[in-house]
């Protein structure tokens, strides 16, 4: 890093963050149940692509592997699921 008049600043160390670039955390709107709490520990021990895998192996085999025709209940679960995956591989990433 080079400084003085004319010379360069490391792009790492700016100390002037514009405010509509700054992150902030998200609000929340309330409080997390019991139910949601132990979730989050639950889901915390996981190792995330073990459960990535896990969920899309559930999924495949309900799709693929079942001779029952699926109503749109269990279709929107399936939607669901797919999401529910998707998130964690965000996370994971």
């Amino acid at each position: 890093m080079r400084n003085g008049e004319s010379q360069n600043q490391c792009p790492h160390c700016k100390q002037d963050i514009a405010k509509d670039k700054a992150q902030s955390a998200p609000k929340i709107s309330q409080w997390l149940t019991p139910a949601q709490v132990q979730l989050l520990e639950y889901a915390d021990h996981l190792d995330g692509p073990d459960l990535v895998k896990s969920l899309k192996l559930l999924h495949d085999i309900t799709i693929y592997h079942s001779h029952e025709p699926l109503d749109e209940a269990e279709k929107d679960a399936l939607f669901t699921v797919k999401g529910f995956w998707e998130c964690i591989e965000k996370i994971t990433e």
